[in-house]
């Protein structure tokens, strides 16, 4: 039974898309257009997984809104072998030209008239091999089809309008053999077996967009989940059925805590948890059909950790968000890709906190929250809502969409109140359910909810660029507030003011107060109630907040030196986050930056901790040429050491779950920057101990250990790994051997290893996997990286996933050196390589490195005279 609100929802969709698309019309010359809207579309598939390529037809209804002659969809390397195009009883002849990124343009030999239309095409094509539209993966020698399609690879499985405002219903039929397991994003209808083959018809899809499509076809594996309202199932690849126990008994709580929330049903009518062990991205939220790399979904439970629960946990929250945000209500352009991600990265962590309080996961989030604004403080930075015009970079801005907008979300949702703010955005699904929705329609909703116009202080997150930066300085009756656009330090950027929802947390020095205000002018005054003086004060109370702030210096010190009575361990977070902003910008140097960072390094809060490691590579990156590897050594202990003898190399009987968290950190960093022979010693013995008996060695550590083993292994031990990696059925130990193959610090073994990685062994979404070991080698080895990327680049591009392309920069540029960035300029900007987005991504490599090199510059001195006092 459809909720009356998704009925009259429903209904109102297919009248208002033409208008919401319109909207976000920017490029005619890429866009389709709508003089032609399709309003259902049948894909009838014929797919054999131990075949490289199938065949199929697509029958769409179309609905002529304006006399034409030309419709325009992609279809993006098929061959087509017929197109038929009716109205009425005639039958039209139609020419075909096919244009950039799929395009395909049918001109009719004479003019449509107004009202229904209808299109057939029959293609045959070859199937993906490398993670994205419909590809084929061998697994135990076994083929198997899955599908990702976002943002614009629908268009490479079948002909289809592959845009997000063309939601309507689909329906697949597959033709598979017998013997084979095949799903789609519906229940079955008709199922039927001739001639060693069945044929499986599916009930039609609510209005979907072309990107939330899926199937998935093979020798499959199903189990249950009991517990949930609509039927559920984990689906995995044959033999891993046996690692589904811990998202079985995560699913419900989860689930039903989503609902919860929303006030809303689940829209769909069953539930598929899909585990692929080839996938370019961490999950995808299709409806009834959810995809997930295997190693997030299917874990062992002997070996369970609370880092792998939570980063499980974190991922199928978010991915359940998104059946309500951007699969119920879908963004109509790729410019509001954040009233998707934002959205579901935000509910995720509220979700896992509420369920699993222990794993900290609104925490661990803040983390993320920080770095984003270090680098939307650069000049290459976007905006939330960027113009998205060209085809295959929707998602170019993905990072700055998650972390930016999810940590708005929550800044705002603090102003507002939990409950208007929750009210607001079950209106805003209510009212554009089985629809497309803009910002201006999540704007009145919030506005409504409130009574007050909360939605001109959010657009000024989501329209701008940047960081506001709040100077806060002691006034009388409370403080002045003076706000800017954050800049590194001797960057010049066009100004911005935002509307702003300060909470301040200050002290009189006898008790604690907290206020809040709007900061909406350049320069105000806000009171501080109930403090005739003020002994020390944050514009952050509850870390929340988007933006970097100081105080006068003698207080900023003061407040880091007591930060463990004074502040949360939310606040504490965010404080770290905050130095490292202020020494980017120059209102700290570096030496009493590294001295306030040394204070929290031993916090009794694990994510306190993992802030302030957090921060560590950007130090060394700056002020750490191998030439000062021994001072640095020094302030690595000397910030770490003690919470490694607190916490110990293993797990403890009771401790906090989150510890193991940060141990394999402290190991790592103390094994190898810190030149700590007794914890190195300690790690390499344990590796070779877990080699001997894995059981022997706590699973929190075993990547570290395996890696710090591996630096001094020989040829043999080389072998051991690489022989494990291709007998693992455990899809986590499968990427811990292939990233222990990438940390041997013999050079011959190093290149066996990125010999090894472009063999049919090792998967495309596993190919840079071994790279975490590099990042524990000196600078030689990124130039024998780069030196072989480079040199091996036909064969690289043409094995990874497309996506990760455009992250093939920062392998070689970036850090302090400006002849590393102008050799990776050059090589990516050769338009023969064609990498959509990559412009971006090389002013982002830039803007890091000349922040690198004036960092250097200018606190380089007191950087290196403060790692001289340290013992």
């Amino acid at each position: 039974m459809i909720p009356r609100f998704l009925r009259a929802a429903l209904a109102a969709a297919l009248f208002c898309a033409v208008a919401v698309c319109a909207y976000a019309e920017d490029a005619p010359d890429q866009r389709l257009g709508f003089d032609v809207m399709p309003r259902y579309q049948s894909i009838r598939l014929r797919l054999d997984p131990d075949k490289r390529s199938y065949s199929g037809e697509v029958r769409v209804d179309l609905e002529v809104m304006k006399s034409t002659n030309v419709i325009r969809l992609h279809a993006d390397g098929q061959k087509l072998t017929r197109v038929t195009l009716l109205q009425g009883a005639d039958t039209v002849a139609v020419e075909r030209a096919n244009g950039p990124s799929g395009l395909l343009t049918l001109t009719a030999a004479k003019s449509l008239k107004t009202g229904a239309a209808k299109l057939e095409i029959a293609f045959t094509h070859m199937y993906g091999t490398r993670a994205v539209g419909m590809y084929r993966v061998v697994k135990e020698n076994k083929g198997y089809l899955f599908t990702q399609f976002e943002d614009t690879d629908a268009r490479q499985a079948f002909p289809c309008w592959d845009e997000p405002c063309f939601k309507f219903p689909y329906q697949f039929t597959l033709e598979v053999p017998a013997q084979q397991q095949c799903l789609t994003n519906t229940p079955v209808l008709h199922e039927g077996t001739a001639d060693g083959w069945k044929t499986i018809e599916y009930a039609k899809t609510p209005p979907l967009p072309s990107y939330l499509l899926a199937l998935a076809v093979g020798p499959l594996e199903f189990t249950p989940v009991p517990g949930m309202r609509i039927p559920t199932r984990i689906v995995t690849v044959q033999g891993q059925s046996r690692l589904t126990g811990t998202v079985v008994k995560e699913t419900p709580a989860l689930f039903n805590a989503l609902e919860r929330w929303f006030g809303i049903p689940y829209a769909f009518d069953k539930l598929d948890l899909i585990a692929v062990p080839d996938f370019a991205y961490g999950a995808m939220e299709n409806p009834g059909a959810i995809t997930y790399r295997d190693d997030i979904l299917l874990v062992d439970p002997n070996t369970l950790t609370p880092g792998q629960l939570r980063r499980l946990d974190s991922v199928h929250a978010h991915e359940m968000a998104h059946q309500w945000f951007g699969d119920l209500v879908t963004m109509a352009w790729w410019d509001d890709l954040w009233l998707n991600e934002s959205f579901a990265d935000w509910m995720a962590q509220k979700i896992v906190d509420e369920v699993h309080p222990e794993l900290r996961a609104g925490l661990d989030q803040m983390n993320s929250g920080q770095r984003t604004k270090n680098s939307d403080a650069t000049p290459s930075t976007q905006a939330i809502r960027s113009k998205i015009s060209g085809s295959g970079t929707g998602l170019q801005n993905v990072g700055l969409v998650y972390n930016k907008g999810c940590a708005m979300l929550s800044m705002f949702e603090n102003w507002m109140g939990p409950e208007v703010f929750r009210k607001g955005v079950q209106s805003y699904l209510k009212a554009h359910a089985r629809g497309n929705a803009v910002a201006n329609d999540l704007w009145v909703a919030l506005d409504q909810a409130s009574g007050r116009k909360v939605s001109p202080a959010m657009a000024t997150f989501t329209d701008q660029p940047g960081v506001p930066y709040l100077r806060v300085v002691p006034a009388p009756g409370g403080v002045r507030v003076t706000q800017s656009r954050a800049s590194h330090f001797g960057v010049s950027q066009d100004p911005v003011t935002w509307k702003i929802p300060v909470a301040f947390k200050y002290s009189d020095g006898t008790s604690v107060h907290t206020t809040s205000a709007l900061i909406e002018q350049p320069s105000q005054i806000v009171s501080l109630p109930g403090a005739s003086t003020i002994d020390w004060v944050i514009p952050d109370a509850g870390g929340q907040g988007y933006y970097a702030w100081s105080v006068p210096q003698d207080m900023l010190v003061r407040i880091g030196q007591t930060a463990k009575a004074w502040l949360t361990p939310a606040e504490r977070v965010s404080f770290v986050g905050n130095l490292n902003m202020l020494l980017d910008m120059g209102e700290v140097h570096g030496d009493g930056y590294l001295a306030a960072l040394s204070n929290f390094g031993n916090d009794s809060e694990p994510q306190v901790v993992s802030s302030v490691i957090e921060q560590f590579g950007g130090v060394r990156q700056a002020f750490v040429p191998d030439s000062a590897k021994s001072l640095f050594a020094r302030y690595v202990r000397h910030t770490l050491a003690p919470t490694l003898e607190r916490v110990g190399y293993e797990k403890k009987p009771g401790e906090d779950e989150i510890v193991s968290t940060i141990r394999p950190q402290l190991i790592m960093w103390l094994a190898t920057r810190g030149e700590d022979e007794k914890t190195l010693a300690w790690a390499q013995t344990a590796g070779k101990r877990y080699l001997m008996d894995s059981t022997s060695v706590d699973p929190g550590i075993a990547d570290v250990v395996l890696q710090m083993a591996a630096r001094q292994g020989d040829p043999a031990m080389f072998a051991d790994l690489q022989k494990r990696f291709e007998a693992a059925t455990v899809p986590a130990l499968r990427r811990r051997y292939l990233g222990a193959l990438g940390a041997f610090a013999d050079t011959t073994l190093e290149s066996r290893m990125l010999s090894y990685i472009l063999t049919d062994k090792v998967l495309p979404s596993e190919t840079f996997t071994p790279f975490m070991g590099f990042a524990n080698k000196d600078d030689a080895a990124g130039l024998r990286l780069w030196n072989w990327l480079t040199s091996n680049y036909t064969a690289v591009a043409a094995h990874v996933p497309p996506p990760a392309l455009r992250f093939l920069p920062m392998m070689g540029g970036g850090g302090c050196d400006e002849s590393r960035l102008k050799r990776v300029t050059e090589f990516f900007s050769d338009p023969a390589r064609g990498i959509p987005g990559i412009d971006r991504t090389l002013q982002r490599v830039a803007d890091n490195t000349h922040d690198c090199l004036s960092l250097r510059s200018r606190e380089s001195r007191s950087v290196q005279a403060y790692f001289q006092t340290l013992p």
